[in-house]
């Protein structure tokens, strides 16, 4: 007896060999983002992101430094926007300074 497909693939549909290996695999799970620090002159931002110092344009972690402000860093990443703030001190300064 020989063996034959009852019913053959659709023609329309690319070999496996074509397909994407992204399609197959689930999406990469992102480390969160998190803002420490932000270092600012007179004429230039800094901001420590997951512990790398980056400017404006720079990337970490999939995502891009969109802007950087007094307590807060824009950023992009897969195409979203997001603001990450600074966290407030758990300590602050004393108001009498000797």
């Amino acid at each position: 007896m020989l063996s034959i497909p009852l019913f053959a693939a659709d023609p329309t549909l690319p070999p496996r060999q074509a397909l994407p290996a992204a399609a197959n695999q689930p999406a990469p799970v992102l480390e969160p983002l998190r803002l420490q620090a932000i270092l600012r002159t007179a004429d230039s931002a800094r901001a420590v992101i997951n512990g790398q110092t980056l400017r404006v344009g720079d990337r970490v972690d999939g995502a891009r430094v969109l802007a950087i402000g007094a307590r807060s860093v824009s950023v992009e990443r897969q195409g979203r926007r997001s603001t990450l703030q600074l966290v407030s001190p758990l300590l602050t300064p004393s108001r009498n300074t000797p």
